[in-house]
């Protein structure tokens, strides 16, 4: 299973299921817009495997992008454990939806 995060219609990172579940889980933890928060937990649990960032409201885009840009990759460096499979290149996956937000808002 894979998911895939829409950061814009033509700007789209997929990734391996776990992967995607984990990164949306960070990205709701403790989001103000607990509707929000409460959509991408559902995402998670139910095992759509899509979260398109135009669907969220303007102040939640923008909490969830300046999450993506400063803080999940330091995250996953610190909560990712060393045993999983491949961690630079997971840890490059991560880098790599960072830089898929450039520009966007």
């Amino acid at each position: 299973m894979s998911g895939t995060i829409a950061v814009t219609p033509d700007r789209r990172w997929s990734t391996a299921g776990w992967l995607f579940d984990w990164t949306v889980e960070k990205l709701a933890e403790d989001l103000p817009d607990t509707a929000a928060a409460a959509d991408m937990h559902e995402i998670v649990e139910d095992n759509l495997g899509w979260l398109g960032l135009a669907d969220l409201n303007p102040d939640t885009r923008a909490e969830v992008l300046r999450r993506i840009r400063t803080e999940l990759v330091a995250r996953a460096e610190q909560e990712l454990p060393d045993t999983i499979p491949d961690r630079p290149a997971v840890l490059q996956l991560l880098r790599d939806l960072t830089r898929l937000t450039d520009g966007v808002s």
